[in-house]
């Protein structure tokens, strides 16, 4: 395995930085360490529009729960392997945990990787304390899979500014000015004196057509009847990928049933929009987990 260390202070805590090659690939990430550790911490999974920047305001809001946040296959700065398939970014994640990681630990996904998440409760049932999903991607069976946005087109902004009126016209829910330069800011990659997603067009086209396949293996319902790990949900109020009607589905394909928190002014991306809501229903959860 190769790490390279840096560290980065912030309020209440210190980001460090490093990248490993324990799964086979370059993966960088970032973790959150808070200077005291009371809780067991926690493996944050971007969704497939981000990359572990989404997570740096969470953390800092939270201050006191440590977080290890990856840039998953083929986003931010790790590099591009061959494999699209849930069970290559769950094992990704667990080696990332088995390295940086105790035995105990709370697994967080968003979007698409809270099949992610779920499929790594089940390989790593003994370590996974609990599972948390943001706001999935919820298919019912049957049903045409949620409609998510077209690859976007550029790839890249000449400032933050054009960047954040893309989100805006793009994401659903309401987003206050300042939360939305946040986001940006932490989602996106700055590059020769633009601004470009943290992923390609052919990368996410890719990860698109393998998920719509069917050979894709991202059956959040399947998963999550294999899972006994507690679980926490949190919905956006507006999201299109986890709609209202969805939501009696989702809760009875697990067993114990998970709790719903309700982020009723988000879309799809209630960590940005109402993180208050977030951070006081993960760091409640996490503390119970042991």
């Amino acid at each position: 395995m190769r790490n390279e260390p840096t560290t980065h202070p912030a309020p209440a805590g210190t980001w460090r930085t490093g990248a490993t090659s324990i799964a086979g690939f370059r993966q960088f990430y970032r973790e959150w360490r808070p200077g005291e550790e009371r809780y067991p911490p926690v493996l944050a999974l971007h969704g497939s529009l981000t990359q572990s920047g989404m997570w740096i305001a969470l953390a800092e809001r939270i201050g006191d729960l440590r977080m290890v946040c990856p840039d998953q296959r083929g986003y931010g700065r790790s590099d591009t392997p061959q494999g699209d398939a849930c069970a290559d970014f769950a094992r990704d994640a667990r080696l990332i945990a088995e390295s940086l990681l105790p035995a105990r630990y709370v697994v967080v996904g968003h979007s698409f990787a809270c099949s992610i998440a779920l499929e790594l409760a089940r390989v790593d049932a003994e370590r996974v304390a609990g599972v948390v999903l943001i706001d999935p991607v919820v298919r019912l069976p049957g049903a045409q899979a949620p409609r998510n946005p077209a690859v976007p087109r550029p790839e890249s902004f000449a400032t933050l500014a054009e960047a954040e009126r893309h989100f805006l016209e793009t994401e659903e829910g309401e987003w206050n000015p300042a939360a939305l330069a946040r986001f940006t800011r932490d989602v996106m990659i700055e590059a020769g004196g633009a601004w470009r997603f943290p992923y390609t067009a052919e990368r996410l086209g890719r990860l698109r057509s393998f998920t719509a396949s069917a050979g894709g293996d991202y059956d959040l319902l399947g998963k999550a009847a294999l899972v006994t790990t507690p679980v926490l949900a949190c919905r956006g109020g507006a999201s299109k990928r986890f709609p209202a009607s969805a939501e009696a589905a989702f809760l009875a394909a697990f067993s114990p049933r998970p709790l719903l928190v309700p982020c009723p002014k988000s879309g799809h991306f209630p960590t940005a929009t109402e993180p208050g809501i977030v951070a006081e229903a993960l760091l409640e959860f996490v503390a119970r987990a042991r």
